[in-house]
């Protein structure tokens, strides 16, 4: 959804986007279509290369940056038994420590901004253990947990951190389906998971949509530090607001007994 609410964010005029991608070839057709929209290249997974990003930036702008959207990650379907360590390192290391590094480094550039703002791309996952992603979902609620305690450190320097808790948004994020070895005790669920998993996709809120309302609510000169956007988004804080976690988790396992 990156190009998306880069698109959005560069169609507002007045502004330039410095747009990340592990190839910037990928954002050719973005940077043919915006003339302020700029191409940088960025591995989430080197810090060098995050180094690198910086220096550059820090040109670009002259040391003023008025926005820092911690956008990209990664994606891991599988359970805790099943898991691979290394994948789930990766993904921590995309996901949640990519994102500190760049929060470090740019916070001086973000200084210098009347109204610098941070916006970090969450997931309702951070209270919702959906099945078959433990991995995606702890990371997700390590960012939220990191970003509250960055909220608080960074208000007396005028800097907001704004989570944006995603529901259900149309995207190829699980194109690589459900990891389950061959002796796993999960098998025998495992294409009822996925279809389920494929029709939420498909219900989900179409990511054109999703990334212009974010940028929309994200211009505004005030912003909640939580913005509940995506399919069914509102609908859980609301439930979760209301209802313990335990009673909806007992809800799902007594509705779908699972794997003996």
């Amino acid at each position: 959804m990156l190009s998306r609410e880069a698109k959005h964010f560069a169609s507002l005029g007045g502004v330039t986007v410095l747009a990340t991608a592990r190839s910037v070839g990928s954002l050719k057709d973005l940077t043919n279509q915006f003339n302020n929209i700029e191409a940088f290249a960025l591995e989430l997974d080197d810090r060098e290369s995050i180094e690198r990003l910086k220096e550059l930036v820090t040109a670009r702008t002259n040391g003023r940056l008025d926005f820092l959207v911690n956008n990209a990650g990664t994606h891991y379907a599988a359970t805790a038994m099943d898991l691979e360590l290394e994948k789930a390192v990766k993904l921590f290391q995309v996901n949640l420590f990519a994102v500190m590094h760049l929060c470090q480094i740019f916070i001086p550039l973000l200084r210098r901004s009347p109204q610098g703002r941070i916006v970090q791309i969450g997931s309702v996952t951070r209270q919702i253990p959906v099945l078959w992603q433990c991995v995606y979902n702890a990371s997700k609620a390590a960012l939220s947990q990191y970003t509250k305690t960055l909220r608080l450190e960074l208000r007396p320097f005028n800097i907001e951190v704004i989570e944006i808790v995603t529901g259900f948004v149309r995207s190829n994020i699980l194109h690589h389906g459900l990891y389950a070895p061959d002796n796993s005790l999960y098998l025998p669920v495992k294409s009822t998971i996925e279809n389920l998993k494929v029709q939420g996709n498909k219900n989900g809120m179409p990511a054109d949509a999703y990334a212009e309302s974010v940028v929309e609510k994200l211009m505004q000169r005030h912003v909640d530090c939580e913005i509940w956007q995506g399919n069914l988004a509102l609908f859980l804080r609301i439930l979760l607001s209301l209802l313990p976690l335990r009673l909806l988790v007992s809800e799902a396992i007594h509705n779908d007994k699972g794997p003996n």
